[in-house]
């Protein structure tokens, strides 16, 4: 078509009475292709008159046009300017205009074209077939969780995007490498059969934070390791899990560093670990940290401070009577200093009658997490307690609450009832407005009227406000006289 013959058609086909009848016939089209009809409702003097010209058919205004796309594509193609509804189209968009079964066949070849190039440029050459099948389904569509990622990035940059599914690609052979070395049990240090992520990471991309989770990339890597493992790894947690390529699912802090401040639920922190674990990676065992009080642990009458790592290599935690656990470090603190008076009546006694006692210092570390968990598999079937007491807050609430629900039967408010905060109220402070709008949604699972009580009475009491009755419940619990 020349440019004189683009510039005819142009002219005709634009006139106002053909406009809406374009609209039709272009939305028609992409979704159907030349079948179907076209419908204009309610034509309009000006419409009428132009379509007598272009259809050869009279309407009066006010009706309904409805015309076959197949018997108007044959007028265009009969008429002076011989040209189908498509290089109508086109010459009118001033690009090629497709159906979106074709569209859809074209976005097809190219995302096969994406992951075949990427398959060319990752370093081993040959992948496994456990990883291949893995593409294979990202391709297809069968892998959803990583797919959704990947499919994200390629829509946001296709050309970054491909940079990064290379490098999870070779950070995914360099994991299946150690981990064939590990299974084949070669005699090696464990040092060398165990990576870092940010190792992983700076060694194929020369970026130690390449696979933070704050970053799409390291989402798919997490992904791609739960999905190529799933043969071996009994996920239970996976339901709770397949929703977390989102950016408001995955909590991070600033670093993007695997420690428990990266997703908001610590529990989901510690399921996110064990998928790298159990592939060979190691994450961030040392930011996260437990405070608590544990003579038993060291025979020694101090606080101590334990990190993940350390956590996970305890022997088998020694028998002591109770967990108590506070939110605020002033309250532990507190609590610690009266227990350091009576040293002499420690000496006298047996640890494995006294309580162990944890600071969370705020929503509950993994670490913490951790370190409860092996308590309660050491002593369950002593009937083990967790007495929890915190801020008489929206967020204290939801830290006990989120305790309650994770430990269930073990769980017990420690001075947290609505009667212990009816009787300090007259010592708390005024809520806010958006306080009080969340309280009046929540609702705790052992005292369904506290929350309800804190929205009416209006006030937050800090437990500070109450902390010799904890000093007194705590000192009673370790066989001190009161």
């Amino acid at each position: 078509m020349d440019e004189q013959q683009n510039n005819q058609i142009q002219a005709f086909f634009s006139e106002p009475g053909l406009a809406r009848l374009i609209d039709a016939i272009r939305d028609t089209y992409r979704r159907r292709g030349v079948s179907g009809f076209v419908r204009v409702p309610q034509l309009s003097a000006d419409e009428c008159d132009s379509l007598a010209g272009l259809l050869e058919q009279l309407w009066k205004p006010g009706e309904d046009l409805k015309f076959s796309m197949k018997k108007l594509d044959g007028i265009l193609q009969k008429s002076g300017y011989k040209i189908t509804i498509q290089e109508l189209l086109s010459c009118l968009d001033g690009q090629k205009v497709l159906t979106r079964a074709e569209e859809q066949q074209q976005e097809e070849r190219k995302w096969n074209q994406f992951i075949d190039e990427a398959l060319q440029k990752v370093r081993s050459g040959k992948l496994p077939v456990p990883i291949v099948e893995w593409v294979e389904g990202l391709r297809k569509g069968a892998a959803q969780g990583s797919r959704r990622i990947l499919r994200g990035m390629y829509m946001q940059n296709s050309e970054e995007a491909q940079q990064q599914f290379v490098y999870c690609l070779d950070a995914l052979c360099l994991v299946w490498e150690l981990k064939e070395r590990k299974d084949a049990q070669v005699e090696c240090e464990p040092s060398e059969l165990l990576i870092r992520l940010p190792v992983l990471a700076a060694k194929v991309a020369k970026n130690a934070h390449m696979f933070d989770l704050k970053y799409p990339v390291g989402r798919l890597l997490w992904y791609s390791l739960r999905e190529i493992f799933s043969w071996e790894f009994d996920d239970k947690s996976s339901d709770s899990l397949n929703s977390l390529d989102s950016d408001e699912d995955w909590k991070l802090s600033r670093t993007g560093s695997t420690n428990e401040n990266d997703v908001a639920d610590p529990v989901r922190s510690l399921e996110i670990r064990k998928i790298y674990r159990f592939t060979g990676i190691g994450d961030d065992d040392i930011s996260s940290q437990v405070i608590l009080f544990a003579p038993q642990l060291t025979e020694k009458q101090d606080e101590l401070v334990l990190t993940l790592r350390q956590v996970d290599r305890l022997p088998v935690i020694p028998t002591f009577s109770k967990l108590c656990v506070v939110e605020n470090p002033s309250v532990f603190a507190t609590l610690l200093n009266e227990t350091l008076q009576w040293k002499n009546h420690m000496n006298r006694i047996s640890y494995d009658s006294l309580p162990i006692l944890i600071c969370l210092n705020g929503q509950p570390s993994a670490a913490t997490i951790r370190f409860i968990d092996r308590c309660l598999e050491t002593n369950n079937h002593h009937g083990l307690r967790l007495h929890y007491s915190g801020d008489f807050d929206v967020k204290g609430l939801e830290i006990a609450q989120g305790l309650a629900r994770r430990y269930k039967k073990h769980f017990v408010p420690w001075r947290m009832s609505s009667s212990d905060y009816e009787r300090h109220s007259e010592s708390g402070m005024s809520l806010s407005d958006t306080e009080k709008q969340k309280l009046q949604k929540m609702m705790v699972d052992w005292d369904d009227r506290l929350c309800f009580k804190m929205f009416l009475v209006g006030v937050k009491i800090h437990q500070e406000v109450f902390v010799e009755e904890l000093l007194h419940d705590w000192m009673e619990a370790s066989g001190a006289e009161v």
